[in-house]
């Protein structure tokens, strides 16, 4: 009996530590894949920059010279949130759909929409816009009906509807709630009733902020803690196995695919502010895209993600006002991140080596 319990307990606590071992890895792997990033960089400013030192201070701590940049950050960081957990459920069920990117800004659109289109009080007003706007775009399920129906690449179908829902918001805003005094295609001033409020005088900070936190917590406990959760992890992991245990694949996928649409239609219906002002695609969706496989998949790793993507696209922001360096330069920080976290060789004889020493420790622990 006493050698029995003696190997369950060795078994257990090797479980653990591959476990920990496993996500050790993982950390390492994604802290080096952004410092490598970000060495690379300052590498490229170094070169192609006017005044390099000016640029960098910049780039990683301009964000914080000011409360003004501080609160920028911050509004910057809600609709990222709220677009990586749109992303990551879909992601977690296995769909590379890229459909957050239309539902964005078709969310923006339809928020925009219902704001002019209603006379309603001021509480009521905004949660009503947010509320229509992700119904709507989570009735996009067109990927992955596709994909259940038709066996076709969500990918490919997302990528066009995306540009459906640009053309089709481009024509309401246009013809419908353009602003005629306006030198540029933008809608009319929403109401003040239809606005979130702001948490800090003239930051645009707003009730957003609780959403976001709020939403990040009711994810992970649907994923993690439901059974309609499981069986989308688990269509993502092995469809076939799921579908052997009695999963309805095709409710997953479309379940999935709606989630995540109204997610990112509501994410897109608080980053509008004043008015409508977008004239093409956001990339929230792409975004979304790198928040999740940053925080691998895991919902309650996406608000430290968006923190880091806002914090890197605020210094951009201000090294391109600044100086002579573009906004677009986050763009190679972001190509290169996902290019090390993507690569399945990076690290991978050290994992290896790893994992062998430990079966090792394991065999002698057990002998």
């Amino acid at each position: 009996m006493g050698t029995e319990n003696k190997k369950e307990k060795t078994k257990g606590s090797g479980h653990m530590t591959q476990e920990a071992l496993n996500k050790r890895f993982s950390v390492l792997r994604t802290t080096l894949a952004i410092g490598v990033g970000i060495l690379l960089s300052i590498i490229i400013i170094v070169f192609v920059s006017d005044d390099p030192l000016l640029s960098i201070k910049y780039l990683t701590i301009g964000p914080l010279l000011n409360l003004n940049n501080f609160y920028s950050l911050v509004t910057m960081w809600i609709p990222l949130v709220i677009t990586g957990l749109a992303v990551c459920i879909m992601f977690n069920a296995n769909q590379f759909n890229l459909f957050a990117e239309g539902a964005f800004f078709f969310g923006g659109v339809i928020a925009t929409a219902t704001a002019l289109s209603l006379n309603l009080p001021p509480v009521i007003h905004p949660i009503v816009c947010i509320l229509v706007a992700a119904v709507v775009s989570g009735l996009g399920m067109i990927p992955a009906l596709m994909r259940y129906k038709l066996g076709a690449s969500e990918m490919v179908a997302s990528l066009l509807l995306n540009y459906a829902c640009l053309q089709l918001g481009m024509f309401i805003i246009s013809y419908f709630y353009r602003d005629p005094d306006a030198g540029s295609v933008v809608s009319e001033k929403l109401p003040d009733s239809a606005k979130l409020g702001e948490l800090i005088r003239r930051s645009n900070i707003h009730a957003g902020l609780f959403v976001a936190v709020f939403l990040t917590i009711v994810v992970y406990y649907f994923l993690f803690h439901t059974r309609w959760g499981f069986e989308i992890r688990l269509t993502g992991q092995n469809g076939n196995f799921a579908r052997y245990a009695g999963v309805n694949i095709g409710f997953v996928i479309v379940f999935s695919q709606i989630l995540g649409g109204a997610l990112a239609g509501g994410a897109g219906a608080m980053g509008t502010y004043n008015r409508f002002s977008w004239t093409s695609l956001t990339n929230h969706g792409w975004d979304g895209v790198t928040l999740t496989i940053l925080a691998g998949k895991n919902p309650k790793y996406i608000p430290l993600a968006a923190l880091f993507l806002a914090y890197l696209r605020k210094g951009a922001d201000l090294m391109s006002m600044k100086t002579d360096m573009q906004t677009d330069f986050v763009s190679v920080i972001q190509a290169v991140i996902l290019i090390f976290l993507l690569a399945e060789q990076f690290l991978a004889g050290y994992r290896q080596k790893k994992t062998y020493e430990l079966s090792k420790k394991l065999e002698e622990c057990e002998a």
